[in-house]
């Protein structure tokens, strides 16, 4: 199977420029691949049990690795998404597996999320920090390619 032109097309992808909140590609392990060699931090935020709020800032937790001071609160997820210097790579890209379950069960917290992650995006572009969330099934967000 041929990934050249994957492979370029998504690590061209892979700037704070690109910052946001976006639809997954079908090639998510090349991608992580991709991500890793870039030297940045696959995060899998797996949501796939997640029913509510308190799971899911304890999948958000395991998967960014935070730190054990994480206060498990909204407030907490978005200063601990926007400070990052326990991180030792240069940026993220976060995988949002099963958020559409999660979206159905809990959609008021799944936009909450959304929007959470979105602000990092932003708060981290000027600052040239790459931060990228990769959602698996949430429609209506634009797909994740080269630009």
């Amino acid at each position: 199977m041929k990934t050249t032109g994957f492979s370029t097309s998504f690590s061209s992808a892979l700037s704070a420029k690109n910052n946001g909140v976006y639809r997954a590609p079908a090639a998510v392990a090349l991608l992580q691949t991709i991500v890793r060699r870039a030297g940045l931090r696959w995060v899998v935020v797996d949501l796939r049990r997640a029913r509510g709020k308190h799971a899911l800032l304890s999948a958000c937790a395991r998967g960014f690795v935070f730190p054990e001071s994480f206060g498990g609160n909204w407030d907490a997820l978005a200063d601990s998404l926007q400070d990052l210097s326990w991180l030792a790579e240069p940026g993220a890209v976060a995988l949002l597996r099963g958020d559409a379950d999660f979206a159905v069960a809990a959609p008021d917290e799944h936009a909450m999320l959304l929007e959470i992650l979105g602000a990092s995006a932003e708060y981290w572009q000027p600052r040239g920090r790459v931060f990228i969330a990769l959602s698996e099934g949430t429609a209506g967000l634009p797909a994740f390619a080269a630009k």
